[in-house]
């Protein structure tokens, strides 16, 4: 009987792990035009985002962040951040685009980027699809 009970529940968490990854939104690579336009707004917003990073100019880093991201990315987390990426990675130091995404309300470009102690990082950097396409996640992978 316990063994049953066992697979049942088993099964009863797989339909719920199923169900609730069907319920994400869908995430469709963008290309051409599509990939361009979120280019076009989301290069410039990038570049002032690592610049300020590397100049430790928390309010260049986060002039085009949305609410959210501002609240989640404090002054005092900024420094943190900086300082463990500085010790880890280094300062930036280029980029390269290896793809964007649309999923739900949101654009995420992803990118290969090159630090001075890491050549191979993948940076994605989020935007709000509303315009003026503000700032709203950022995440540095190796």
């Amino acid at each position: 009987m316990k063994i049953g009970r066992k697979i049942h529940l088993l099964l009863l968490a797989a339909l719920l792990l199923g169900l609730l990854a069907g319920c994400a939104p869908k995430e469709t690579v963008l290309s051409g035009d599509e990939q361009d336009a979120v280019l076009a707004f989301s290069e410039a917003k990038t570049d002032n985002l690592l610049a300020g990073m590397n100049a430790n100019d928390y309010a260049a880093f986060s002039a085009d962040f949305d609410q959210e991201m501002s609240n989640a990315m404090t002054q005092a987390q900024f420094d943190a951040l900086k300082l463990d990426r500085d010790a880890k990675l280094g300062l930036y130091v280029s980029r390269k685009v290896t793809s964007v995404v649309q999923q739900g309300d949101f654009y995420a470009v992803i990118y290969s980027a090159a630090f001075e102690n890491d050549p191979d990082v993948t940076v994605r950097v989020v935007f709000r699809i509303a315009d003026p396409h503000q700032v709203s996640g950022l995440w540095f992978n190796k």
